[in-house]
């Protein structure tokens, strides 16, 4: 897909401005803990702080990406300007700015943000 429509979109994904709160280590945890119980599927395990460390880390950087900073509002606004596979594309740079900002201000989560970054360029798996 070319045209203004995915220029503007993709230009905006580049110049989206990324931040995420910024918050001490037992804080953020307990924080990821508890929006990842309030949205637990029946039957799933609840997370604890006692859960392994690569699985609280996993819930951190997603709780900073939906919670903690504005990815889901510029990602929602891409996708009111474009088709699908335009907001797909523009959708996957602000996520991989986003997982980069959460590595820089939180380096004890940076090995799961780069994990998250590497699986977007992986063919889906499903």
């Amino acid at each position: 897909m070319t045209g203004p429509e995915h220029t503007k979109a993709m230009v905006a994904a580049i110049r989206v401005d990324v931040q995420v709160v910024q918050l001490a280590a037992p804080v953020l945890i307990r924080r990821a803990i508890a929006h990842y119980n309030a949205r637990l599927a029946p039957g799933k395990r609840p997370a604890e702080t006692t859960s392994s460390e690569v699985f609280l880390k996993r819930l951190c950087v997603n709780w900073l990406r939906h919670t903690g900073s504005n990815y889901d509002a510029h990602r929602n606004g891409v996708r009111t300007s474009g088709g699908q596979r335009l907001s797909d594309t523009a959708g996957t740079v602000i996520k991989k700015r986003m997982l980069v900002e959460i590595a820089r201000v939180y380096p004890w989560l940076a090995d799961e943000a780069r994990r998250q970054y590497r699986e977007l360029d992986q063919p889906s798996r499903h």
